[in-house]
């Protein structure tokens, strides 16, 4: 298809013109592709080094650096290790990142991203710059993927509309449209995680909020036969926040309760008023607890990272949303396995002083 090959060609050229080294690797770890940053972080030529074995060109003493065990990897900081190499004799120092590629939950490659580090410092905005740059790229890609669709979807109407109405092949356009607004909800996931929209933001009354969005998927709870238990504190006072935002948050981990639980089970939404000793306002603390399968010991280090789902149709992008919306009201957002099942998402609102009335 010309158009995948456009995309194709688009995001290798973003991917070149990245500030952060990048090296995809296949499964066996040979080099599949490397951006100009890595090449010039690494100071050796292409031909040295696609189609090897990344370890060979890399030499380590720790033989398990580019590993995704998760035994392998303890300790390892989320912006990547600090790593002394050997590169064609010569002795380097840098800062790695291994990712897994993953497709439905199986791993398909590996992305290793690289900085020359050889005077040992950590800049402490290299998490924030290297989402940025994955920002850029996500809105980068969906755009274009956007307009061809928009077209895509016309035609498959139009088609649709010169059919006779038992047609048969009515409902291979049917599936078709559906297809679409698959792609388009994860376009538009891109879009929201690379430029998120920062709704107006009021006082709101989070117990009432909550309890509207409850209400509203309360038949979804009822055909998945998970029962729903409110724990809402009377002392939450109303505070300021963005409901458009905060309402997206709480649908999301409502959802992915619904979907970690699909034989059924039990459903319970708390909110808690939290004091502290400290100067610390006082926060508005909701936790969302369910009874499914929970989350895998080794991935749950990884579910608010971007692009990383156990879902074979899911985008990776709904926790990460969530999070930098959260994040935005100043928040912070935690997940945890329950001891008896099932896994409880929790999170925490600083409640700002309100304004003393003018007299």
């Amino acid at each position: 298809m010309a158009g995948a090959t456009a995309v194709d060609s688009l995001i290798e050229a973003a991917i070149d013109q990245l500030p952060l080294g990048v090296l995809v690797l296949d499964p066996k770890r040979r080099v599949a592709s490397a951006n100009r940053a890595a090449l010039a972080a690494l100071r050796i030529g292409a031909e040295a080094l696609l189609g090897k074995d990344l370890t060979e060109v890399l030499k380590s003493d720790d033989p398990t650096w580019c590993s995704l065990d998760p035994v392998d990897r303890l300790g390892t900081p989320r912006v990547g290790r600090r790593l002394d190499v050997r590169i064609e004799g010569a002795r380097r120092t840098l800062r790695v990142g291994v990712h897994p590629v993953r497709e439905a939950d199986e791993n398909v490659g590996v992305l290793v991203t690289v900085r020359d580090e050889e005077e040992g410092e950590n800049d402490p905005d290299e998490e924030k710059d290297h989402l940025t740059s994955l920002g850029e790229l996500s809105a980068c890609v969906a755009h274009e993927i956007r307009n061809p669709l928009t077209g895509i979807r016309t035609t498959v109407q139009f088609v649709d509309s010169k059919l006779d109405p038992e047609d048969p092949r009515r409902e291979d356009l049917r599936e078709v449209l559906s297809e679409i607004d698959r792609i388009e909800q994860i376009i538009g996931d891109l879009l929201l995680f690379a430029r998120p929209v920062e709704g107006t933001r009021m006082e709101t009354d989070l117990n009432d909020l909550l309890g509207r969005i409850l209400d509203t998927m309360e038949p979804q709870f009822a055909e998945a036969e998970v029962e729903v238990r409110r724990n809402l504190s009377p002392d939450l006072p109303a505070f300021i926040m963005s409901p458009d935002n905060i309402q997206q948050v709480l649908h999301n981990l409502l959802r992915n309760a619904l979907e970690a639980m699909p034989e059924g089970g039990k459903l319970k939404v708390t909110t808690t008023l939290r004091r502290f000793r400290s100067d610390r306002p006082p926060a508005a603390e909701l936790f969302v607890s369910d009874t499914g399968h929970g989350i895998p010991e080794d991935l749950l280090g990884n579910i608010f990272k971007p692009f990383f789902t156990t879902r074979h149709n899911g985008t990776g992008l709904g926790l990460p949303i969530s999070s930098s919306i959260v994040r935005a009201h100043g928040g912070r957002i935690f997940a945890r396995n329950r001891s008896s099942g099932g896994a409880t998402f929790r999170i925490s609102l600083p409640i700002p002083e309100r304004a003393p009335e003018s007299s």
